[in-house]
């Protein structure tokens, strides 16, 4: 399967994309033979974090200080769960840029809270060093009063799952009232490494809208078995939930499936993903729930799933079905591009009628799937591909259960797999169909008019460009933003981060006096802070009573600083700059450690160079740093201690 790394690695013509980042900061995914095109396509995954910070917002910082937090931008808190703590319901939590590790979970508890990177910076709560087995507890959490809430900008990483929507359901049978946190916003946010599912939405958990993240890597519990899409690691889990929206998402390396709403969801609305390098089901509308979450009162005869739209995603190499049904009433699934999906084999189709057990419980309803509006959608298999095209599964346990109920409405959709003709079967007993041809199976549903079985030649941005396709498939070509600069490559096989935005920096117009003797320095000033680099510091402080060593541990890929050690020059010091503006992008990937203890150092990549804050490289020293308005002069004083502004 592809992972995200090596969706970059495709040829792109350098015209096209010279002008797409002369106005753009995101890079598509097309050629020159697919300019016509351009002009459709549609971002996912996060955009660029440019939304101003609200002025009574309460901020937090990696280098804050709980007990002498006023909530200030110059005093923030160090812990997001004490800002949380201290924040008013409709207020706005502002995570300065870094790594935060909250121990078990961030909780917000109110109603109306976000919580954001600032402006032009990047948050990372990380949340992996937190294990205790399968506590449930581990992650952010929007608990049962916090309806109204959003994430905004965020890196999540971890948690067992590193999003939840609380619910009171099943808190007490008797109680017919129930509710859960609802109207949530996760926008614009970096979802990965769950233990189980990325995003959780419980029951009753309503109008909950997912948009413009990336989410990747659920299951690190499952991490040494082997992926066969069989693993509860969803990308998103909507048990129950009503009006989840799920928009302009880049899902990808998922060991479960990609999206579902099951237990009972009602008018899901999944719409501009493209997911990929998932080795379940791609988007599953319904599937297989206890029987315990389903409300009766509304739900009956227990479906899965009610008024599911499905519509406009592009969907690539999933083990199971590209999209199933399962237990659904009027769904409706168009404008969709598949392409190598069922790639494992393993189970099901490229479309799936699949059958819902709902724990073998006597009571369970068990429905069939009926009147799904499938049109307009492109089935693109490769040679490899020998299952079904599509398959309506039938099973005679419990005295006997079909998936679909009547024919399926179907029209206008486009099938086809390389070197061979595209299959389709209907096993449900008395209408049986085993492997058929495409006017077969037009003739066995009474429908299907329009569709054909042909080759879409689809373009690198999966649009296509035989024109008996046109109107089929997704509508816009969907586009993810460009690959990040060289040090944040990651490991062979693991899945890139996003690329922070970039930004223009000018050289710090300050005169820097070390001891009372100016120094000259290639330095940047970026918002609001002057950024110098390492070895640089260390060179002028050598001799002084707060020297410091830097190297560079293999082991763990992180910058050590060691204090007190005589610094060992590499020839790289004090290189003066050209004194013109600069590209700077905030780097979320540096680890640094003092003394053999991580720390947190906000740096910036700049022409191949990272800038680290003048402010946080003299407070873990403990180094004095001033800076006098009138002349602008900054002053560094390794006699005296480090005092915050």
């Amino acid at each position: 399967m592809q992972t995200k790394s090596k969706i970059f690695q495709a040829a792109v013509s350098a015209f096209i994309v010279a002008t797409i980042m002369a106005f753009s900061p995101f890079t598509a995914l097309f050629t020159a033979g697919d300019a016509a095109q351009a002009s459709a396509a549609v971002n996912v995954g996060p955009r660029a974090n440019t939304a101003d910070d609200p002025a009574n917002g309460v901020y937090v910082s990696p280098n804050g200080n709980d007990s002498a937090a006023t909530g200030s931008i110059n005093a923030p808190f160090k812990s997001i769960n004490s800002a949380l703590d201290a924040v008013q319901p409709g207020g706005t939590v502002i995570l300065r840029g870094g790594t935060y590790r909250e121990g078990m979970n961030v909780r917000i508890r109110e109603p109306n809270i976000t919580i954001k990177s600032a402006k032009g910076e990047w948050a990372i709560i990380d949340l992996t060093t937190y294990d205790s087995g399968n506590d449930e507890d581990s992650g952010v959490y929007f608990d049962v009063d916090s309806s109204g809430g959003r994430l905004q900008g965020v890196e999540v990483k971890g948690g067992f799952y590193a999003v939840c929507m609380e619910t009171t359901f099943r808190w007490d049978p008797a109680d017919p009232f129930t509710y859960g946190a609802s109207n949530i916003v996760i926008e614009d946010c970096v979802l990965h490494d769950s233990k189980y599912d990325v995003v959780k939405v419980k029951p009753n958990c309503n109008n909950v809208t997912i948009r413009y993240n990336e989410i990747y890597n659920s299951g690190r519990a499952f991490v040494g078995n082997p992926p066969t899409g069989e693993d509860n690691a969803e990308g998103i889990d909507n048990v129950n939930g009503g009006n989840m929206a799920v928009q302009n998402n880049y899902i990808h390396d998922i060991r479960g499936n990609g999206v579902y709403a099951k237990g009972g969801a009602m008018d899901a609305l999944i719409e501009n993903n493209r997911l990929e390098s998932i080795f379940g089901a791609g988007v599953m509308v319904g599937f297989d729930t206890s029987p315990e979450w389903f409300d009766t009162n509304v739900n009956p005869k227990y479906y899965e799933n009610f008024r599911g739209i499905v519509r406009n995603n592009l969907i690539i190499d999933t083990g199971w079905e590209g999209i199933g049904f399962y237990g659904s009433i009027d769904a409706q699934v168009y404008n969709n591009t598949l392409v190598n999906v069922n790639s494992g084999g393993l189970y099901h189709s490229a479309i799936y009628f699949g059958l819902t057990y709902q724990d073998w419980e006597t009571h369970a309803g068990r429905p069939a799937t009926v009147n799904p509006d499938i049109h307009h959608n492109i089935l693109s298999q490769p040679a490899s591909f020998g299952r079904q095209m599509i398959e309506i599964r039938y099973s005679d346990d419990l005295g006997g259960m079909s998936a679909l109920n009547g024919a399926p409405q179907m029209n206008n959709n486009c099938y086809f797999v390389d070197g061979k003709s595209a299959a389709f079967t209907d096993y449900r007993a008395g209408s049986v169909l085993e492997n058929a041809g495409l006017s077969s199976w037009q003739s066995h549903i009474s429908g299907d008019a329009g569709s054909i079985e042909a080759n879409p030649v689809l373009g690198t941005d999966h649009m296509p460009l035989n024109p008996q396709c046109a109107g089929m498939g997704i509508s816009a070509a969907l586009y993810v933003r460009s690959d990040p600069a060289p040090e944040q490559t990651p490991a062979p096989g693991q899945p890139s981060p996003i690329a922070p935005e970039a930004l223009t920096v000018d050289p710090t117009a300050s005169t820097v006096f070390i001891n009372g003797d100016a120094a000259a320095f290639d330095a940047y000033f970026i918002n609001g802070n002057n950024y110098f680099k390492l070895r640089d510091l260390a060179y002028v402080l050598n001799g002084s009573e707060k020297q410091f060593e830097v190297g560079y541990d293999d082991a763990t890929k992180a910058i050590t600083l060691t204090s007190g050690e005589v610094y060992t020059p590499d020839g790289s010091e004090m290189r003066q700059g050209d004194g013109t503006a600069k590209s700077a992008a905030l780097n979320n990937t540096i680890r640094i450690s003092l003394d053999g203890e991580p720390v947190e150092i906000t740096a910036y990549l700049i022409g191949g160079n990272n800038f680290m804050r003048l402010r946080d490289v003299m407070r873990l020293l403990d180094v004095f740093v001033g800076y006098d308005i009138p002349t602008r002069n900054i002053a560094i004083d390794t006699s005296l201690p480090y005092q915050e502004e």
